[in-house]
Protein backbone atom coordinates (compact mmCIF):
# COMPACT_ATOMS: atom_id res chain seq x y z
CA UNK A 1 0.00 0.00 0.00
CA UNK A 2 1.58 3.53 -1.00
CA UNK A 3 1.76 6.66 1.52
CA UNK A 4 -1.14 9.54 0.35
CA UNK A 5 0.58 12.70 0.17
CA UNK A 6 -1.73 16.10 0.95
CA UNK A 7 -0.47 19.52 0.27
CA UNK A 8 -1.03 21.86 3.10
CA UNK A 9 0.74 24.96 1.92
CA UNK A 10 2.21 26.56 -0.82
CA UNK A 11 3.92 29.97 -1.27
CA UNK A 12 6.75 31.31 -3.26
CA UNK A 13 7.82 27.77 -4.80
CA UNK A 14 8.03 26.30 -1.21
CA UNK A 15 5.41 23.74 -0.20
CA UNK A 16 4.35 21.59 2.86
CA UNK A 17 3.12 18.52 2.54
CA UNK A 18 1.17 15.89 5.26
CA UNK A 19 2.48 12.38 4.29
CA UNK A 20 0.26 9.50 5.66
CA UNK A 21 2.16 5.97 6.07
CA UNK A 22 -0.14 3.23 5.73
CA UNK A 23 -0.77 0.84 8.47
CA UNK A 24 0.91 -2.05 8.78
CA UNK A 25 0.58 -4.91 11.66
CA UNK A 26 -2.33 -3.59 13.11
CA UNK A 27 -0.46 0.28 14.34
CA UNK A 28 -1.75 3.28 13.82
CA UNK A 29 -0.40 5.35 11.25
CA UNK A 30 2.80 6.87 11.05
CA UNK A 31 2.56 10.53 9.44
CA UNK A 32 4.98 13.01 9.20
CA UNK A 33 5.41 15.88 7.13
CA UNK A 34 7.52 17.06 4.00
CA UNK A 35 8.92 20.45 2.83
CA UNK A 36 10.02 20.79 -0.71
CA UNK A 37 11.73 23.67 -2.41
CA UNK A 38 12.74 24.95 -5.38
CA UNK A 39 16.36 26.22 -4.00
CA UNK A 40 19.09 23.49 -3.41
CA UNK A 41 18.56 22.30 -0.57
CA UNK A 42 17.18 18.56 0.71
CA UNK A 43 13.41 18.11 1.39
CA UNK A 44 13.02 18.51 4.98
CA UNK A 45 11.22 15.72 7.10
CA UNK A 46 9.57 17.04 10.51
CA UNK A 47 7.18 14.75 12.74
CA UNK A 48 5.39 18.19 14.35
CA UNK A 49 3.13 20.53 12.12
CA UNK A 50 3.93 23.39 14.91
CA UNK A 51 7.77 22.48 13.87
CA UNK A 52 7.03 21.68 10.14
CA UNK A 53 4.85 25.53 9.96
CA UNK A 54 7.22 26.87 11.33
CA UNK A 55 10.22 25.34 9.03
CA UNK A 56 7.81 26.26 6.05
CA UNK A 57 7.43 30.04 6.94
CA UNK A 58 11.10 30.39 7.29
CA UNK A 59 12.20 28.76 3.83
CA UNK A 60 9.66 30.54 2.23
CA UNK A 61 11.55 33.88 3.30
CA UNK A 62 14.75 32.15 2.42
CA UNK A 63 12.67 31.26 -0.91
CA UNK A 64 11.50 34.72 -1.40
CA UNK A 65 15.74 36.10 -0.80
CA UNK A 66 17.00 33.65 -2.98
CA UNK A 67 17.70 35.52 -6.58
CA UNK A 68 18.03 32.25 -8.71
CA UNK A 69 14.40 31.25 -6.99
CA UNK A 70 13.06 34.67 -8.07
CA UNK A 71 13.97 34.37 -11.49
CA UNK A 72 12.72 30.97 -11.82
CA UNK A 73 9.29 31.73 -10.29
CA UNK A 74 9.21 35.11 -12.73
CA UNK A 75 9.57 32.90 -15.27
CA UNK A 76 6.74 30.22 -14.45
CA UNK A 77 4.23 33.60 -14.10
CA UNK A 78 4.28 34.32 -17.55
Amino acid sequence: MASTRKLLREEAGVKLYEVGEPKSYGRANGGHYRISTMRQNLPRVLADLAEAEDAFDLEVISSLMDPVVQKMMSRTEH
